[in-house]
């Protein structure tokens, strides 16, 4: 019984061929980018600080020269910038 993934479609080449093709590139596609996402760099601004607002608890990203917290409107301007994790 002739399958689809029996079917010739260039060559000698059959599309189960080409699916395992597609599935290893597939598959190292997703090694790389989770590898990417691992070791990719986080650039440090002069700009922009990221913050937690202590007076209503908002976190986020503001900017270090005139910085406000988008919620409150309290000025943020005195707290150092830390790593959110």
């Amino acid at each position: 019984m002739n399958t689809i993934f029996d079917t010739v479609v260039l060559g000698e080449y059959t599309i189960g061929d080409f699916s395992i093709f597609a599935g290893i590139a597939i598959a190292l596609l997703i090694i790389f980018r989770i590898l990417m996402r691992v070791f990719k760099k986080q650039e440090s601004s002069k700009y922009v600080q990221s913050t937690d607002c202590l007076n209503c608890g908002w976190h986020g990203k503001v900017s270090t020269l005139a910085g406000r917290c988008p919620k409150c409107n309290q000025c943020l301007g005195g707290l150092k910038a830390h790593r959110m994790k």
